[in-house]
């Protein structure tokens, strides 16, 4: 998902685009490693080995609610440093969320160049400053008590369009190495929404082959790590069984340390941005809809395996600069509240901080009150679910 101010995303069917801009100083601000509190990181215990195992069951009835660091590491809308993803960390934590999602770019250029050293090999630079923010964020947010970590690979432009099956297997051999030691609350989303550079479908054999690839690097290093797939173009929920129709390749639904995502922006007339109001007059299907589809495969081929809704939102601020609309507000808190939970599906909002904002980080604060939304309750503007703010 791509969510620049003053952008629009490219798909029609709601998970969003990549409309980031790249270049430019990275002005890279690498922090002292002193992230305080214990379980900070397990560097330096002995490797994945010493780690205690979270079947994929568990984190999901742990992760509940959580929220996307936007636009950071992905693209070049906020600085990438630890003191922004600290605090938008820390005002997430307060509020109860126990899930971070961090969408990382890795084989494309952003702010001025790739953490890759070959996008044709997928081979990581362990000595860019950006993986060391990287590395120093995902360890402050294990260290809070109970925090979730799914670290991805998300704008990978040319991997995705070419099919470059090897490059996503290196570049997940290399991951799983840099990351061997980190608590299993650390999970893997191997390719976000991995659809050609025309929005085109990625060919469903090409995915499953590549992910097994990915799939057996990250066994290799850690036989407990959990891993998450997805479908095949923006990663909406009828893409899973589409491409998943078994899962051979992933540990053939034996595996108890694989999740699977979709992403939710149904429909797409109302949560994309540049739709114009926002009276929408969407229906409580429209949010059950795509559960029920990823819960009848989950009980199927997938044999009772969890399912992790990474992605869901409202782009509101491509029309708005001040937000008041109930029917917004209604949306924020009955997808999560009423119908993921009762899904036994945990859920990370996207928020970019800019159309799809919650967190502002130039205040370091909420900007408004759709955090306490996701939540289950928030204070309207008025008593309408379509009020002014939706015009």
């Amino acid at each position: 998902m791509s969510g620049v101010a003053g952008s629009s995303a490219d798909s029609p069917v709601g998970a969003g685009g990549d409309v980031s801009a790249s270049g430019g100083d990275s002005g890279i601000q690498v922090d002292p490693p002193n992230l305080g509190g214990a379980g900070a990181s397990s560097a330096g215990t002995g490797g994945a080995s010493a780690l205690t195992p979270i079947a994929a069951k568990t984190a999901a009835a742990g992760m509940g609610r959580g929220f996307n660091l936007g636009q950071m590491f992905e693209s070049t809308q906020h600085p990438p440093t630890l003191a922004a993803a600290s605090a938008k960390i820390d005002a997430y934590y307060a509020k109860g969320f126990r899930l971070v999602r961090i969408p990382v770019t890795w084989t494309e250029v952003t702010n001025g160049d790739a953490l890759v050293s070959d996008p044709m090999v997928g081979d990581v630079n362990r000595a860019h400053p950006r993986l060391l923010v990287i590395e120093q964020v995902v360890d402050y947010a294990l260290s809070k008590p109970g925090m979730y970590v799914v670290l991805n690979a998300h704008h990978e432009v040319a991997l995705k369009t070419e099919s470059r099956a090897a490059v996503l297997e290196r570049l997940w051999a290399d991951i799983a190495d840099i990351f061997a030691d980190r608590p299993h609350r650390l999970m893997f989303e191997f390719l976000n929404e991995p659809h050609r550079e025309d929005s085109t479908a990625m060919p469903a054999a090409d995915l499953r082959g590549m992910t097994a690839k990915a799939y057996a690097k990250v066994r290799a290093v850690d036989p407990a790590r959990i891993v998450v797939i997805g479908g095949n173009q923006w990663f909406g929920a009828a893409e899973v069984p589409a491409v998943w129709t078994d899962l051979s390749g992933v540990g053939n639904g034996d595996d108890p340390y694989v999740m699977a995502t979709f992403h939710h922006y149904n429909p797409w007339t109302f949560c994309g941005d540049n739709q114009g109001t926002y009276d929408d007059a969407w229906t409580d299907a429209d949010i059950s809809g795509p559960m029920t589809t990823m819960s009848a495969w989950a009980s199927s081929v997938g044999k009772g395996m969890p399912v992790f809704i990474g992605e869901w939102g409202v782009g509101w601020g491509s029309r708005y600069d001040q937000f008041s609309c109930n029917n917004i507000r209604q949306w924020y808190q009955k997808l999560p509240a009423d119908f993921a939970a009762a899904q036994g599906m945990p859920t990370a909002v996207w928020d970019d901080g800019g159309w799809f904002k919650i967190f502002d980080h130039a205040s370091n604060a909420f900007a408004n009150n759709l955090v306490d939304c996701i939540s289950g309750s928030c204070a309207w503007d008025g008593t309408e679910r379509f009020n002014a703010g939706c015009q």
